[in-house]
């Protein structure tokens, strides 16, 4: 992909505002109508034929009441001999979309997002994907890099924390692991964030993006403190797609070719039955 940087920072630049100032969204969570469509997808981490699939069957343009939530698009494993990988380009193509579909695409912050932003070291195949995915970008930009990347934390910046439906549903990347509930302060997403909240292991919001391996009781206590009938999560790999977790907490995947998404009615009411019964494997997508 060959991209002049004035356009890559404008994409990225205007998907921050249109982020910051959707009428939808009150602090850190996303409020949508009572009316049209919901689709979710879980961990994407650069599998460019998913997003692909999901965009062409999402038809955004053609489907006004359509909503679309996307999150941890970045990190993929596909280095080059030197180490690079380039998934800035997805990020960069979900901006685009947010600018042409400000109402309809929504984003989640995810951890791996956080830890670009913080240039932490997680690592897949001995590398770490930070310092490959700011590799990728110097690559691709050179001289701009570092202004194109600025961007590109601004933007991860100004992703919300959920994505609540009327009818009961709540979106977001994790949710916090097991001893962790008890003392979760949930005001982190009915009010502006500082610098604790994202810190280390104690700070709401790492907790939030980070939590892995927690019990249906736990997953049960936090849709029960966030008002959400089933609590819809990625974060945690999933072989077959799926998994639920109790009878409140549904994880999806959607970074293989067996990964899954999930399209509902706005203005339909579901238990997780309902829910597991409207799952969708991007395999099946033309």
């Amino acid at each position: 992909m060959s991209l002049s940087s004035e356009r890559v920072i404008e994409a990225f630049n205007i998907a921050t505002e249109e982020n910051e100032i959707s009428p939808l969204r009150e602090f850190n969570l996303v409020k949508l109508p009572s009316e049209g469509e919901l689709w979710i997808t879980g961990d994407m981490h650069d599998h460019r034929r998913n997003f692909e699939k999901i965009i062409r069957a999402a038809d955004l343009g053609n489907n006004p009441r359509r909503h679309l939530v996307l999150h941890e698009l970045i990190h993929g494993d596909r280095f080059d001999g030197s180490g690079a990988e380039g998934s800035w380009e997805i990020l960069f193509e979900a901006a685009e979309l947010k600018c042409d579909y400000p109402g309809q695409v929504h984003f989640l912050l995810a951890n791996h997002d956080l830890a670009q932003i913080h240039g932490e070291g997680i690592m897949k195949a001995g590398l770490s994907v930070c310092e490959a995915f700011s590799a990728g970008v110097k690559q691709a930009f050179n001289s701009s890099a570092d202004h194109v990347e600025v961007a590109i934390k601004q933007f991860l910046l100004s992703l919300p924390l959920a994505i609540q439906a009327p009818n009961g549903i709540f979106c977001c990347h994790s949710i916090p692991a097991d001893g962790q509930v008890e003392t979760f302060d949930f005001n982190i997403f009915h009010r502006p964030l500082t610098g604790p909240d994202y810190a280390r292991r104690t700070g709401p919001v790492y907790q939030l993006i980070w939590g892995r391996y927690m019990s249906p009781e736990t997953a049960t206590s936090f849709a029960e403190k966030v008002e959400a009938v089933v609590v819809v999560t990625g974060h945690q790999p999933q072989e077959e797609g799926y998994q639920v977790n109790g009878p409140r907490h549904l994880i999806i995947a959607s970074d293989h070719n067996q990964g899954m998404f999930l399209p509902v009615d706005l203005g339909e009411r579901y238990e997780m039955e309902g829910l597991v019964s409207r799952l969708r494997k991007f395999a099946g997508l033309e």
